[in-house]
């Protein structure tokens, strides 16, 4: 596996902490690998959580859904409406996407787009 520092200096700057995401009010998800379930992810829990200086990328956690014991990743658009970017850079964490459910809102319908793709690439929603 890379150096941490390594592949936080291949990302936009703005994926580099969940403080600087805080700052930059930038949009962040999570969704999960078994159930599909996208829901939003609080920036300011995660900074209470883990700090300002952690990364997103490659951070995995159980699913919110009841009934769910998958784990969910985390999804990030610097802009409201702007493309999505999956925050995976793991080989071993990317190759389970492609069977991964489609992308499901908290209420159990379809996303409007499909979030899912290649990582580090934009996705329209």
């Amino acid at each position: 596996m890379a150096d941490t520092a390594q592949i936080i200096a291949l990302w936009p700057g703005w994926t580099s902490s969940v403080g600087v995401m805080q700052r930059l009010q930038v949009q962040v998800r999570t969704q999960c690998r078994r159930c599909g379930a996208l829901m939003r992810a609080d920036l300011d829990e995660l900074v209470a959580r883990y700090g300002t200086h952690a990364t997103l990328i490659d951070a995995q956690e159980r699913c919110r859904m009841v009934a769910c014991d998958g784990a969910t990743y985390y999804l990030a658009a610097r802009r409201y409406g702007g493309p999505w970017r999956i925050m995976l850079e793991d080989a071993v964490l990317c190759d389970g996407l492609t069977a991964c459910p489609p992308a499901l809102m908290a209420n159990g319908r379809p996303a409007p787009a499909i979030i899912g793709a290649v990582p580090k690439r934009p996705i329209k929603t």
